[in-house]
């Protein structure tokens, strides 16, 4: 297992520029000398999202979340902090082999890293297995697995390019695993193997063609495995089983196939339903399909193709399921910037694109594609679809659904080419469904500005904590990179004079830094992995104090003095108050009229 040492963490943030990479999952817009877009941790109508090409760090004023480059990534692709220095640094193009060192992690980050890369492994050798129980039993005259897959046209160049297998027994892999030395809490980790009330291990994927999972890396994360048992008709058994989730394998932040369709120069990525019917479009050619391993499209999953592509073709089945699937994802998708239109297939007598593809040829399926219908045009037809159009209460009902459809988007040119489109093919005035539109515009903008005035409390409540401000300006002095402000600052200011937790908690960490860095020279940033740091430290670096330094310097160490100067008036003023002797009184208030005379200097 590889570790690596802190200089490949300064090449990795000095050769990935923050802007370019948030710019692969964020659309981000210059706003003076900074960009801003919609942040990606949380829903918001309005960008809260500040990223500082200057101090190459993000920051959102909206839910706090903060950090550099590194930061970023493990938080957008739910990895650890090791896992995010290896993906940059392979986006970089830069060889981590040069960094190794023999130890460097602490005993907790080493087994968390050494578990994962053991499931991957182990993933692989699993892949392996079920995919040479396939091969195996391809050589044979005859047998079900073989009719199915002739049935299902999975040629030898298909099956060797996806790495499909065959789940051939319940225990024989348990057993291949132990042989291959893995021990059986690693192999029960993997979720692949399961073990009975009884002790007994078996399979999970028992009987089952296999489909491997891979991630953008073209590891293997999981597995799906497809019954082909007659017994499915009857339901049974489940049509499909997949891997668990654990810490390699997130589902809603997956899509099968992505790594070969990334591979190509991407106009658009055509997302499906199911494992074969990507793999039927991969086939004919069609590499920019893959299958969103459920009908729930994700965040996740519309960040991950955000990084590709700014156009998705929607192709789930015909069916009522697939079509209210459909609909749940376009929303999503949309709501990421991105370009959605709809494969509606020419053909009634197919569910899929695979079936599709196999009847009618890829020729026939390329004008489909080019004819996609939109996200409106879409929503449109399901609504004409479950209304009788002749009947005068579905009619009003059809168009009180379409203007509330045609409320929702923000381009008023394109609002109005639907509104006439529509009333034209209807056959009515386009002046009621206009303000039917209308109606539903105040709505929504009545509450996008509840949205609206939320963001902005929260921003408002960063700003108005002027004590922690204050406490915030000391730490934004400690890193001035000016070594005489720095100078003053340590020997004047101790942890205890903080306040605040999260402020007193970034400057103890900085000083615990300065036994062993020079703090002008490092990017702070990445030696932290306290979470209420990270933020507490991004938001003190949005703090522009150039050229205010020493100005800031001497407010902050003359309202230190005030502080301690008032924390000792009130000692006295209760001390004297109480029952002690005219001498102590006397001194008292000899000390009192100093301070008193001390305060009068520092208004």
């Amino acid at each position: 297992m590889a570790y690596y040492s802190g200089d490949l963490i300064e090449e990795v943030i000095s050769q990935n520029d923050i802007v370019e990479v948030i710019s692969e999952y964020v659309t981000l817009k210059k706003s003076g000398r900074n960009y801003m877009g919609l942040c990606p941790f949380h829903r918001e109508k309005t960008p809260s999202f500040c990223v500082s090409i200057d101090k190459q760090i993000f920051k959102c004023f909206g839910c706090s979340e903060g950090g550099n480059v590194i930061t970023f990534i493990m938080k957008v692709e739910n990895i650890d902090f090791w896992e995010a220095v290896e993906m940059l640094a392979e986006r970089a193009n830069i060889d981590t082999s040069r960094y190794e060192v023999k130890s460097y992690y602490n005993k907790m980050d080493a087994s968390k890293k050494d578990l994962k890369e053991t499931l991957l492994k182990l993933n692989r050798d699993v892949g392996i297995f079920y995919h040479n129980n396939l091969v195996e039993l391809l050589k044979e005259k005859e047998n079900p697995v073989k009719e199915y897959i002739i049935q299902r046209k999975l040629d030898a160049k298909t099956i060797n390019k996806f790495g499909i297998g065959y789940a051939t027994g319940k225990e024989p892999l348990y057993d291949h695993l132990i042989n291959l030395g893995y021990t059986k809490e690693e192999i029960l980790a993997s979720g692949i193997i399961l073990e009975n009330s009884s002790g007994r291990m078996y399979d999970r994927f028992y009987s089952r063609i296999i489909f491997p999972i891979f991630d953008i890396r073209d590891r293997i994360i999981a597995f799906g495995g497809r019954a082909f048992s007659s017994k499915v008709l009857d339901k049974t058994i489940p049509k499909y089983v997949n891997s668990p989730e654990n810490d390699i394998y997130h589902k809603g932040k997956t899509l099968y196939l992505m790594n070969f369709a990334k591979r190509e120069k991407l106009d658009n990525i055509i997302i499906v339903e199911g494992y074969m019917d990507a793999i039927a479009l991969q086939k004919f050619g069609f590499e920019n399909a893959v299958a969103s391993l459920g009908t729930a499209l994700t965040e996740n999953q519309a960040r991950l193709i955000k990084k590709y592509t700014d156009k998705v073709i929607v192709g789930y089945d015909q069916d009522e399921a697939g079509q209210a699937a459909t609909l749940r994802g376009l929303d999503i998708l949309a709501s990421h910037g991105l370009n959605v239109k709809v494969l509606k297939l020419d053909r009634e007598d197919v569910k899929d694109p695979d079936e599709y593809l196999h009847k009618y040829g890829p020729e026939r399926l390329k004008k489909c594609i080019s004819n996609a219908i939109s996200l409106v045009e879409f929503k449109v037809s399901i609504l004409e679809k479950n209304l009788d159009l002749d009947n005068f209460d579905s009619k009003v009902k059809f168009l009180t659904g379409v203007a509330n459809i045609l409320s929702k988007i923000d381009n008023n040119i394109e609002r109005d080419l639907y509104i006439d489109k529509i009333s034209k093919k209807y056959g009515m005035s386009p002046g009621p469904i206009l303000k039917e539109v209308e109606k539903g515009l105040k709505k929504k903008n009545d509450n996008d500005l509840v949205l609206d005035m939320q963001t902005l409390n929260k921003k408002m409540q960063l700003m108005t904590n002027v004590r922690k401000r204050q406490e915030q300006y000391i730490v934004a002095l400690l890193l001035s990179k000016k070594k005489n402000i720095q100078d003053e600052i340590l020997n004047n200011i101790k942890s205890s004079d903080i306040e605040n937790e999260d402020v007193r908690k970034t400057f103890d960490f900085i000083l615990s830094l300065k036994d062993n860095y020079d703090i002008n020279k490092i990017d702070i940033l990445s030696k932290i992995h306290d979470e209420a740091i990270i933020k507490e430290i991004t938001d003190i670096m949005y703090i522009d104090i150039s050229g205010y330094e020493e100005k800031l310097l001497q407010d902050v160490l003359k309202n230190k003095k005030k502080e301690k100067l008032f924390i000792r008036r009130d000692e006295i003023l209760k001390r004297i108050s109480e029952d002690i002797s005219p001498d102590e009184s006397e001194i008292l208030k000899l000390e009192l009229n100093q301070i008193i005379i001390e305060l009068s200097k520092l208004k």
